[in-house]
């Protein structure tokens, strides 16, 4: 098994952390959550007099997310521009598998009283980070299996209620994707598989858990299992439901031992699970 190379991401909290040893905020040389003082938000803001309010989890609003219409925010796939997020235009041996190259693990400290904001189709959503693993989103989640493409603001919603998001760069290697899927999809009910231009020709395979992620050049069964074994059932709002929002799913998710998925990558079933 390869090292797994393991990154801290340590957030001031408050702005008393470390007041003892330093007073001068400026000086502070770690991370800050979610952002920097003054940093500019890419996240459109509030007016002072507009209401602050989180649309409701899972519930179809047309007037704000009903999972169908109003979508090319996030992803059009009429947009010549967004329909080729999941085909790989670079040149596939810049993805070739390096059995050298170390898998590397981001660890984010997590505060347990945020509470990630609900955006309607109205409201734009970046992220800071190549892989975010928590963060604003749409009310909707995708429903839980294999998609042709499914969108960052949608997925980083299932993270919440302890999925596994398995992503993949449209270049990487083929038979390792087929088995990065495969893996996944033995292991837990609660997954989302989908291709990402997020992800480095050095490490083209990553798996995403609320507050964690890790990325890979090749794919060891083992560290695959470890990481869900891990992480998977461990987000703020634990709810087995499926989602609401199904656009360009490919293959719907398998119960695999229960719906709360109360054993993680057991062995084999030998019948049919499908919901």
């Amino acid at each position: 098994m390869p090292l797994l190379v393991i990154l801290f991401n340590v957030f001031l909290l408050t702005t008393t952390v470390l007041a003892e040893e330093e007073e001068d905020p400026s000086a502070w040389n770690g991370k800050w959550f979610p952002q920097p003082p003054n940093a500019p938000d890419p996240n459109e803001k509030l007016s002072d007099n507009e209401e602050v309010k989180s649309p409701p989890m899972g519930i179809i609003d047309p007037a704000c997310d009903d999972g169908k219409n109003n979508l090319t925010l996030d992803y059009d796939p009429k947009n010549i521009s967004h329909s080729i997020v999941h085909m790989c235009l670079d040149n596939y041996t810049h993805f070739r598998p390096n059995y050298n190259t170390e898998p590397v693990m981001r660890i984010y400290q997590i505060p347990k009283a945020y509470s990630a904001q609900h955006r309607c189709m109205n409201k734009n959503i970046t992220y800071p980070e190549n892989i975010p693993t928590f963060g604003p989103h749409r009310a909707l989640w995708p429903r839980y299996g294999e998609y042709l493409y499914v969108p960052v603001q949608r997925w980083i919603h299932s993270l919440e209620h302890g999925a596994i998001v398995a992503l993949y760069h449209p270049c990487a290697h083929e038979t390792l994707t087929e088995r990065l899927k495969a893996l996944v999809k033995s292991c837990l009910f609660r997954h989302v598989i989908t291709p990402s231009e997020r992800l480095t020709p050095e490490r083209p395979f990553a798996l995403v858990a609320w507050g964690k992620s890790m990325e890979m050049s090749v794919i060891e069964d083992n560290l695959v299992r470890e990481f869900i074994r891990d992480n998977a059932r461990k987000g703020p709002e634990m709810t087995h439901r499926d989602g609401q929002y199904s656009e360009q799913l490919i293959a719907p998710a398998e119960i695999i031992s229960t719906k709360d998925d109360e054993t993680l990558c057991p062995p084999p079933h030998t019948e049919s699970n499908k919901v």
